[in-house]
Protein backbone atom coordinates (compact mmCIF):
# COMPACT_ATOMS: atom_id res chain seq x y z
CA UNK A 1 0.00 0.00 0.00
CA UNK A 2 3.15 2.30 0.92
CA UNK A 3 4.28 1.47 -2.51
CA UNK A 4 1.01 2.32 -4.33
CA UNK A 5 0.42 5.97 -2.98
CA UNK A 6 4.51 7.07 -3.31
CA UNK A 7 3.69 5.51 -6.98
CA UNK A 8 0.35 7.81 -7.23
CA UNK A 9 2.40 10.67 -5.89
CA UNK A 10 5.13 10.56 -7.93
CA UNK A 11 2.66 10.62 -10.66
CA UNK A 12 0.68 12.97 -9.44
CA UNK A 13 3.74 15.51 -9.69
CA UNK A 14 4.00 14.43 -13.13
CA UNK A 15 0.90 15.83 -14.20
CA UNK A 16 1.01 18.87 -12.12
CA UNK A 17 4.15 19.01 -14.65
CA UNK A 18 2.03 18.64 -17.17
CA UNK A 19 -0.80 21.14 -16.58
CA UNK A 20 1.82 23.88 -16.15
CA UNK A 21 3.66 23.56 -19.02
CA UNK A 22 0.55 22.75 -20.81
CA UNK A 23 -0.72 26.07 -19.31
CA UNK A 24 2.58 27.55 -20.26
CA UNK A 25 2.17 26.25 -24.06
CA UNK A 26 -1.48 27.44 -24.57
CA UNK A 27 -0.42 30.91 -23.52
CA UNK A 28 2.08 30.99 -25.32
CA UNK A 29 0.44 30.03 -28.41
CA UNK A 30 -2.14 32.53 -27.77
CA UNK A 31 1.23 35.34 -28.04
CA UNK A 32 2.42 33.55 -30.72
CA UNK A 33 -1.48 33.76 -32.52
CA UNK A 34 -1.52 37.79 -31.80
CA UNK A 35 2.23 38.04 -32.99
CA UNK A 36 1.55 35.92 -36.41
CA UNK A 37 -1.33 39.06 -37.17
CA UNK A 38 1.52 41.27 -37.82
CA UNK A 39 4.54 39.22 -38.12
CA UNK A 40 6.14 41.24 -41.25
CA UNK A 41 6.97 44.23 -37.81
CA UNK A 42 9.66 41.67 -36.75
CA UNK A 43 12.31 41.70 -38.37
CA UNK A 44 15.05 38.90 -38.57
CA UNK A 45 17.33 40.28 -36.22
CA UNK A 46 21.14 38.53 -35.42
CA UNK A 47 22.04 36.81 -32.43
CA UNK A 48 19.84 34.84 -29.45
CA UNK A 49 17.50 37.29 -30.30
CA UNK A 50 16.20 35.34 -32.68
CA UNK A 51 14.68 33.11 -30.77
CA UNK A 52 11.52 35.38 -29.84
CA UNK A 53 10.87 35.69 -33.92
CA UNK A 54 7.09 34.50 -35.20
CA UNK A 55 8.57 31.71 -37.42
CA UNK A 56 11.16 30.05 -34.98
CA UNK A 57 8.47 30.72 -32.32
CA UNK A 58 5.70 29.23 -34.32
CA UNK A 59 8.37 26.23 -34.47
CA UNK A 60 9.39 25.42 -30.75
CA UNK A 61 5.32 25.69 -30.02
CA UNK A 62 4.88 22.86 -32.40
CA UNK A 63 8.10 21.06 -30.47
CA UNK A 64 6.59 21.82 -27.23
CA UNK A 65 2.96 20.43 -28.06
CA UNK A 66 3.94 17.24 -29.05
CA UNK A 67 6.77 17.38 -25.66
CA UNK A 68 3.86 17.74 -23.62
CA UNK A 69 2.06 15.22 -25.16
CA UNK A 70 4.65 12.75 -24.98
CA UNK A 71 4.80 13.39 -21.49
CA UNK A 72 1.11 12.84 -20.93
CA UNK A 73 1.82 9.54 -22.98
CA UNK A 74 4.51 8.67 -21.07
CA UNK A 75 3.04 9.00 -17.40
CA UNK A 76 -0.30 6.59 -18.53
CA UNK A 77 1.28 3.98 -20.46
CA UNK A 78 4.74 4.01 -18.16
CA UNK A 79 6.57 4.21 -21.40
CA UNK A 80 9.94 6.07 -20.13
CA UNK A 81 11.04 6.78 -23.71
CA UNK A 82 8.57 9.27 -23.73
CA UNK A 83 9.90 11.17 -21.00
CA UNK A 84 12.62 12.45 -23.14
CA UNK A 85 11.01 15.19 -25.19
CA UNK A 86 10.06 17.10 -22.63
CA UNK A 87 13.34 17.09 -21.34
CA UNK A 88 15.33 18.03 -23.93
CA UNK A 89 13.04 21.41 -25.25
CA UNK A 90 13.28 22.49 -21.21
CA UNK A 91 17.18 21.88 -21.75
CA UNK A 92 17.02 23.84 -24.61
CA UNK A 93 15.39 26.85 -23.83
CA UNK A 94 17.32 26.70 -20.23
CA UNK A 95 20.66 26.55 -22.49
CA UNK A 96 19.26 29.23 -25.15
CA UNK A 97 18.11 31.54 -21.82
CA UNK A 98 21.44 31.04 -19.96
CA UNK A 99 23.79 32.22 -23.37
CA UNK A 100 21.50 35.39 -23.83
CA UNK A 101 22.09 36.32 -19.97
CA UNK A 102 25.85 35.56 -20.18
CA UNK A 103 26.20 37.23 -23.57
CA UNK A 104 23.89 40.57 -22.50
CA UNK A 105 25.75 40.66 -18.87
CA UNK A 106 28.95 40.60 -21.35
CA UNK A 107 27.40 43.21 -23.36
CA UNK A 108 26.27 45.84 -20.33
CA UNK A 109 22.96 44.98 -20.99
CA UNK A 110 21.99 43.66 -17.78
CA UNK A 111 18.84 45.16 -17.63
CA UNK A 112 17.72 43.16 -20.95
CA UNK A 113 18.89 39.72 -19.20
CA UNK A 114 15.75 37.20 -18.37
CA UNK A 115 17.09 36.86 -14.90
CA UNK A 116 17.79 39.95 -13.68
CA UNK A 117 18.02 39.28 -9.77
CA UNK A 118 20.10 36.38 -8.17
CA UNK A 119 16.33 35.60 -5.77
CA UNK A 120 15.34 34.91 -9.48
CA UNK A 121 17.88 32.69 -10.69
CA UNK A 122 17.57 30.64 -7.05
CA UNK A 123 14.01 29.72 -8.11
CA UNK A 124 14.62 29.23 -11.18
CA UNK A 125 17.53 26.39 -10.21
CA UNK A 126 14.83 24.70 -7.98
CA UNK A 127 12.22 24.72 -10.66
CA UNK A 128 14.40 23.35 -12.88
CA UNK A 129 16.08 20.64 -9.52
CA UNK A 130 12.45 19.96 -9.05
CA UNK A 131 11.07 19.25 -12.86
CA UNK A 132 14.53 16.60 -13.64
CA UNK A 133 13.96 14.96 -10.36
CA UNK A 134 10.65 14.56 -11.05
CA UNK A 135 11.52 13.07 -14.53
CA UNK A 136 14.00 10.83 -13.50
CA UNK A 137 11.81 9.07 -10.38
CA UNK A 138 9.25 8.63 -12.70
CA UNK A 139 11.94 6.88 -15.62
CA UNK A 140 12.98 4.78 -12.20
CA UNK A 141 9.83 3.91 -11.49
CA UNK A 142 8.72 2.86 -15.17
CA UNK A 143 11.72 1.38 -15.29
CA UNK A 144 11.42 -1.31 -12.00
CA UNK A 145 7.92 -1.78 -13.61
CA UNK A 146 8.82 -2.83 -16.77
CA UNK A 147 11.34 -5.38 -15.54
CA UNK A 148 9.32 -7.06 -12.75
CA UNK A 149 6.54 -7.21 -15.39
CA UNK A 150 9.60 -8.80 -18.14
CA UNK A 151 10.20 -11.71 -16.06
CA UNK A 152 7.72 -14.67 -16.11
CA UNK A 153 6.77 -15.39 -12.72
CA UNK A 154 8.36 -17.56 -10.61
CA UNK A 155 11.43 -17.21 -12.52
CA UNK A 156 13.97 -15.07 -10.84
CA UNK A 157 15.59 -14.10 -14.24
CA UNK A 158 18.88 -14.28 -12.52
CA UNK A 159 21.55 -16.33 -13.22
CA UNK A 160 21.02 -16.03 -17.07
CA UNK A 161 23.97 -18.51 -17.32
CA UNK A 162 24.42 -21.49 -14.61
CA UNK A 163 28.14 -22.77 -13.83
CA UNK A 164 28.78 -26.37 -12.63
Amino acid sequence: MLQSKFVLYIKFNGCLIVLLVGFFVVVSAHRWLMQMQNWSAYPFVAGLELRNHPVVDGVFQIVWITAVASLYQALWLEVELLLYPIGFMLGLEVLLVAAGDVIKRWNDEAEDCFLRRGQDGVVWIALLAYFYYTLYILKQLFRTKNRKSSVPPGATGYPLVSVQ
